[in-house]
Order: C-alpha cells, then sequence, then structure tokens
C-alpha cells in the first residue's frame, strides 16, 4: 500500500500486526498470466481474475494510440441492485486525486502566483510544523508534492472524519493533528509517502486562488478536461453513479466515510473520466484544443528531482504526485489509490502513446489489482520493442564496494517503524562477478552495471537500483525496480540476524505456556494440585501472553473509522500493550522471589523463561513506542 495512500486503514494496522508473524526477507512469486490477444480476450482474462479475488467491479479503459481503445465495465458495481459496472461508473479512486493537486500548483506555477520551490515558513507560516533541519534543509513545496518532507504518513484518528462537517478547514486539520509534521530526517533526501503533506499542498492552492481547492481544480482541469461528474465533494450527480464500496470475502459493503485530508484521497471519477486525465497526460498538458499546463509541467509531474537517489542519476522515482513504474520490460507513469472499498490505478507510456485505468470496488486483495496491471500492460505493450539499457561488467574488487547489508530508514508510518525493522531489509553481494541483490534469506537476483552507480534487473529495461554515499559518509541505496527498495542505508549485518532469533525464541517460549497452561488448569480442576504452592509462578507470565494475543485480536476486528476512536477494540489493544510489560516484570519477580526448594524445578525454569521472553520483547515494544498504545489519541 505505499503509494495508494488511502487503503483501508485497518491493512496498515493487520500489516504491524502479522508482520511479527511473517519470514523475513521473502517475496511470493508472481503468478503466471494469461497473454490476450484480443480486448475480448483481455476482458474474459480479467475477469478470471476478479472472481478468483472476489472483487465485485472493475471499471476499465485502456487507450492505444492516444485514443481510447475500450472503456467499460467488468461485473457488478451494486450488488443487491444487480447494477453492472459501465464507463460511467463512479468510484472513490483514492490518492489519484494528488495529480490534480499538483496539476493546480504547477498551473499557478506557470501563472506566476506560485514557486514550488519558495520555503513552507515563508509561503504559509501559520501551518503548523517543526523541522530541525530547517536553515540547511527547509521544507519547499516541492518537498510536499514529491514527499520528501520528511513528515509522518496521518495519525489514526487523522484518517477519518467522524465527528466534523465533510467540508472542515484543512487549516484546522493541520492545527489539531501536529505530531505528522514533525520532520524526522533532513527535507529533500528521502521519499516516504505521506499524506499530511498533499493535504498542506492542497491548502495552499486555497490560500492562493482565494478559493477552495476543489473548486478551484474542477473550474481548471476538471470540466475543461470533460470529466463532467468527477469531484471531490459527494454531489447529487456522482452519488447516483457510485458504485458500493465493499471489502473482505465474501464481499460486504462498506460505506462512504469522510476523511479530512480530502485534496489527497477524496476524488470520485469514472472509468471514462480518469480515462480523459490519462489522455490529458499523453497530450502533454492539452485537453481538446485548449493548452492547460505546459508540456514542460508534465515532464516536471514525472521526474523526481529532491531525493538523494534522483541527485545521484535514479531517472525512476515518485515525481510530483506522478510516479515511474517498471512492469512487463517497460516503464510507465501514473498514480494508484485506495480508499475504503475501493483500490484503483492508472499507468501510460508516453513514448508509445498509451495508457491504461484500472477501478475496483473492493479493497480487501491487492493482488486483483497487480494482476490486472500486468494483463493490461501485457496487452498495451505485446507489439512494442522493449530495449534494455547496455549493460557493462565492473570487476569484483570494484563491486564490492557496494556490498552489505542495507537496512530502510525511511518508514511510511512512524506508528509503524518497526515492520521495517521485521522484514530483514535488503543484502548486496558478490556473486559470480555479478552484483546480486535479496532480502535475509531470499534467493539473490542479479544486478546489471549501466554507469555511474546505476544497476539494472536482466528483465528490466534501465537503470533501477542506485547506490550514493550520504552526507554522513554512509552508503545508501534506493530502487524502484525488483519489487523496489526504499531509502536503505548500510548496516551491520548481525543485528537483524539477532533479533529475528532473539523474537523467534521469546515468541516460542511465550506460546508454550498456553499447552503448559492446558495441562496445570485439568489437574488443579480435578484436584492434582491441592499442596502445589506458588501458583502465582504458572499464572502471572501466563496472563502476560495473553494479554499480549489480544492485541492482534483487536486489530483484526478493527474495521474503517474505528481506527482512530475509543471503541472496545481500540480499548483492548491500549490493555494490552498495557498489562503486558506490567505482567512481564511481575512474572519475573515473582519467579526470582520464590524459594527454589519450594517449587519444582522444570516448573521454575520454564516460567522464567516466559517470563525473561516477555520482558525482552516489553524492551522491543517500547523502543519501538508500542506500549500503552492509544490509537485514538494519535
Amino acid at each position: 500500500m505505499r503509494r495508494a495512500g488511502w487503503s483501508a486503514a485497518t491493512l496498515l494496522l493487520l500489516s504491524g500486526a502479522l508482520a511479527c508473524f511473517s519470514p523475513p526477507g521473502t517475496a511470493q512469486p508472481k503468478e503466471e498470466l494469461a497473454h490476450p490477444k484480443s480486448v475480448e480476450e483481455l476482458k474474459k482474462t480479467m475477469k478470471d481474475v476478479l472472481d478468483k479475488e472476489h472483487v465485485p467491479g472493475a471499471g476499465i479503459a485502456l487507450i492505444a494510440n492516444g485514443k481510447v481503445l475500450w472503456c467499460g465495465g467488468i461485473g457488478q458495481a451494486d450488488i443487491a441492485a444487480n447494477r453492472a459496472v459501465s464507463c460511467d461508473t463512479e468510484f472513490r479512486v483514492g490518492s489519484i486525486s494528488k495529480t490534480f493537486v499538483a496539476l493546480a500548483l504547477l498551473k499557478l506555477q506557470e501563472e506566476g502566483k506560485v514557486n514550488l520551490y519558495a520555503r513552507l515558513q515563508d509561503v504559509a507560516p501559520e501551518i503548523p510544523f517543526k523541522n530541525r533541519w530547517e536553515a540547511a534543509h527547509p521544507v519547499r513545496i516541492v518537498n510536499l508534492l514529491e514527499h520528501t518532507a520528511g513528515f509522518d504518513d496521518m495519525e489514526p484518528s487523522e484518517v477519518y472524519n467522524v465527528r466534523d462537517r465533510y467540508d472542515f478547514s484543512l487549516i484546522e486539520v493541520f492545527r489539531r493533528f501536529q505530531e505528522p509534521q514533525t520532520v524526522r530526517w533532513p527535507p529533500g533526501t528521502r521519499m516516504s509517502y505521506a499524506n499530511p503533506g498533499n493535504a498542506i499542498a492542497g491548502y495552499l492552492i486555497e490560500k492562493t486562488t482565494g478559493e477552495p481547492f476543489d473548486q478551484y481544480i474542477r473550474e481548471m482541469f476538471l470540466r475543461p478536461m470533460g470529466m463532467e461528474h468527477a469531484d471531490y465533494p459527494f454531489t447529487e450527480a456522482n452519488k447516483a453513479l457510485l458504485a458500493t464500496a465493499y471489502e473482505g470475502n465474501p464481499p460486504k459493503a462498506s460505506g462512504f466515510p469522510f476523511i479530512y485530508l480530502r485534496p489527497a484521497g477524496d476524488l470520485k471519477a469514472s472509468p471514462g473520466e480518469v480515462a480523459k486525465l490519462v489522455q490529458f497526460l499523453l497530450r502533454r498538458g492539452k485537453a481538446g484544443d485548449a493548452q492547460l499546463v505546459k508540456p514542460e509541467s508534465i515532464l516536471r509531474m514525472e521526474t523526481p528531482e529532491t531525493t538523494l537517489a534522483a541527485k545521484s542519476g535514479l531517472r525512476l522515482g515518485y515525481g510530483l504526485c506522478n510516479y515511474s513504474s517498471v512492469e512487463g520490460g517497460v516503464v510507465t507513469h501514473g498514480h494508484d489509490g485506495g480508499i475504503d472499498g475501493f483500490i484503483s490505478s492508472y499507468r501510460y507510456m508516453p513514448e508509445q502513446n498509451w495508457g491504461y485505468v484500472i477501478l475496483l470496488n473492493n479493497d480487501s486483495t491487492q493482488q486483483a489489482l497487480e494482476s490486472l496491471n500486468r494483463l493490461a500492460i501485457d496487452f498495451l505493450s505485446k507489439d512494442s520493442l522493449k530495449p534494455q539499457q547496455p549493460a557493462t561488467t565492473l570487476p569484483a574488487k570494484a563491486l564490492e564496494m557496494f556490498a552489505g547489508y542495507y537496512a530502510p530508514r525511511a518508514p511510511r508510518s512512524q506508528l509503524f517503524a518497526f515492520v521495517d525493522d521485521l522484514t530483514g531489509g535488503t543484502r548486496i553481494r558478490v556473486a559470480n562477478g555479478k552484483l546480486t541483490r535479496s532480502g535475509l534469506f531470499g534467493r539473490p537476483e542479479p544486478l546489471l552495471y549501466v554507469g555511474k552507480t546505476l544497476f539494472r534487473g536482466e528483465k528490466e529495461p534501465e537503470g533501477t537500483t542506485v547506490f550514493f554515499v550520504t552526507d554522513l559518509g554512509d552508503m545508501a541505496v534506493v530502487s524502484n525496480g525488483l519489487d523496489s527498495i526504499s531509502y536503505s542505508e548500510r548496516s551491520s549485518l548481525a543485528w537483524p540476524l539477532i533479533r529475528i532469533a532473539l523474537l523467534s525464541l521469546c515468541l516460542f517460549f511465550m506460546v508454550s505456556s498456553l499447552p503448559y497452561a492446558l495441562i496445570w488448569l485439568f489437574l488443579k480442576l480435578v484436584g492434582a494440585m491441592k499442596d502445589v504452592r506458588h501458583l502465582s509462578v504458572r499464572v502471572v507470565p501466563l496472563l502476560a501472553t495473553l494479554s499480549l494475543l489480544i492485541v492482534p485480536f483487536c486489530l483484526m476486528r478493527l474495521s474503517g473509522a474505528q481506527i482512530g476512536s475509543c471503541n472496545p477494540w481500540t480499548a483492548g489493544i491500549f490493555l494490552g500493550t498495557l498489562f503486558f510489560p506490567l505482567l512481564s516484570i511481575l512474572g519475573l519477580v515473582v519467579v526470582l522471589r520464590v524459594p527454589k526448594e519450594e517449587i519444582h524445578r522444570g516448573v521454575r525454569i520454564h516460567s522464567l523463561l516466559v517470563s525473561s521472553a516477555c520482558c525482552v520483547l516489553t524492551g522491543f515494544l517500547l523502543s519501538w513506542h508500542l506500549l500503552a498504545l492509544r490509537l485514538w489519541a494519535r
């Protein structure tokens, strides 16, 4: 969900919870898909994907040679009403909304009303943010659009608007939720997706034009492009055409919750309307006979500029709310989106004048979107040449300078930064005279040298991975291909291995207390433990383990707006993360204080191991700021 932005917040929480139980450094192999030769074959294959992934419906548009080849729907927009998806069915397109924020600011820059390289504190001093590097590395408007300001992503309570009017003032949102606007590293160095930054960019449209951001975008772009019903607010026109939002399997209607950061994710549009955006980008800023923005502005949108990776020669990456992606041997541009019940994507390739739109009304399966993306790219590029940047050979000694373990250092959400710790980072090694990359335990994949410090995968068209030295002298790597490597710095391999071993051992001992408890509880019930003393030695470590298990149980029951509100599930998470450390310490104290001769040696050893494991895990949770976790207060 890195670029989807407004995907179901519950999935973000679950990714954190379940990361503890996932093997680090492993990637699922991509499923082999068919290669349709006609639109009808493509539609059938796409329908098979939707059925397999339990997605009710999809709105799809294909653009070839700059013209719409096909626009229509597959499946149901509303299951209960038996309403089929069509080219005109409206979807909430999530972070695709950001594209128009960037276009608006580029237009204002062309008119001399905005300078994208101006400092945020100069143009909007009323925006509360903290940047301890401001003197040398100020936050600039361009950083908001490229996600390089160093901001955190949304607080859980900032995601959904459950108590204010729909058009609640953006400036009041930023004043109420200030924690994400604390800069975590020097701006203009690392890319880390952050919705609040884009919403601030939307606020700058309002401050510059004196009108609501959505009104300006509607008047300057949506209607001139021919997007007649597309809009940010819910209107009578788009509500009548809106697909029902679904989640889960079997699909269950999930509703249309309001969000605070509207510029970043609240656009509603149909596949036919988003196809007009794709055509506009292919035509380099032209809609009909009107040149809405200059071709140079479109090119700037597609080009990352402010990260250390971009400054070191990586052409691919996240530009101005428009990012490049490598799939099927070609480089495409566009954006994904996700919001409750919907996930979406548009991509285009200006060199070959084709593109596509995919809008789905179930947010529970990212696999469906990825499969449909691959099918669309394969179909549209089947008759195109796919040249590759020539690779050259470097001596093994020269390659060794890049080798090492690289730990991720740009988490999207600081709350779940621990997920990056647990997923293992990236290993770069030299094997058989070639540089390779892998996860901690994954299969190495070759990286081919293409010049400077740039490398590409064997099937990739150009340099997708770049190495560079940071201002502090550390070696770092960023990749836009091979499933991407976020900004990562070279680090010791020993600590992640020790951490994984230690956490695995702790979880093993803690889980062992559960079957052990069944035995002694049964014996206690049948009266076989009448003379056994100090039951607290058994009970307290068991309660500590159970208090931690409450957390994933509650996480899996959170949905929608519940994430940022006080309810039984978020209260359970708070209580679990509060009592776990207390019971862990108490369990260790109890087992150490009981005289050795008054308790069975095996019981003592097991309780000591479980309590120690709980205390070690408490240390990890403390370092990750996950104790006494109040999601409604973040």
